[in-house]
């Protein structure tokens, strides 16, 4: 395969709202990108509008870890965009884990926070313009999940065995739960200012009266659909 050969697995594209082949945004790092959901109303008090990006800081005091040496903002702060959710409770949010963490190569890459975040050594390509969803988690390390003799049910499946299981009873790096501080870096709009064009068509949560004919609550309502005759 040519080393300028991109191949684009459908999660980075299609997963979420913001995936977009042509990256109409040069600030996008890649086809798709991460994303903070969050309540419209939360949103609102703190000012960001619908695919705004943001900066989501934890616990300065560790991050990205004691003793780090340098300036590690630059590459393990996370920037995200935000995602109106009405369905999220109100002063919670949620961001998901299985996106590609920024690197130093990919920083590197993109010193001005736009193009496509792709490490030109390794081609590694970040879908965060900066850090990513475990720049606020923490590693597991529950002594209970580190023994060699604890029975437990295997990953797939109902069979039982002891010790070592990936992702049941190891060391455990998955997301959990944790405080975290939200800044707004930009607005949503392709050319850095104004609305997101979906929020400007109407077409997102919190939007609907400004799109056409209101063209969501239409379609919330079943108005696209028609029924035949007797």
């Amino acid at each position: 395969m040519p080393a300028s050969t991109v191949v684009v697995p459908n999660i980075a594209v299609w997963w979420g709202p913001f995936g977009d082949m042509d990256r109409e945004d040069e600030r996008k790092p890649y086809f798709g990108e991460g994303y903070v959901e969050m309540n419209p109303n939360d949103a609102r008090e703190e000012g960001f509008e619908d695919g705004d990006y943001v900066w989501v800081d934890a616990d300065p005091d560790d991050r990205p870890y004691i003793g780090a040496d340098g300036d590690p903002d630059e590459y393990a702060r996370a920037l995200m965009r935000v995602r109106y959710q009405p369905a999220m409770p109100e002063n919670i949010t949620r961001s998901w884990f299985n996106l590609n963490q920024a690197t130093h190569g990919t920083t590197e890459a993109t010193p001005d926070r736009e193009g496509l975040a792709k490490n030109e050594e390794t081609d590694y390509v970040s879908l965060y313009r900066r850090g990513g969803h475990q720049s606020t988690t923490r590693t597991w390390l529950r002594p209970t999940l580190l023994t060699d003799e604890m029975n437990r049910k295997n990953l797939m499946g109902q069979t039982i065995g002891q010790g070592f299981e990936p992702d049941v009873h190891c060391a455990n790096g998955a997301p959990r739960e944790s405080f975290v501080k939200f800044e707004k870096e930009g607005d949503a709009g392709e050319d850095g200012e104004g609305l997101w064009r979906p929020a400007e068509l109407g077409l997102r949560p919190g939007y609907e009266d400004l799109g056409e004919d209101t063209d969501l609550r239409r379609y919330i309502s079943g108005g696209y659909a028609e029924t035949g005759g007797d």
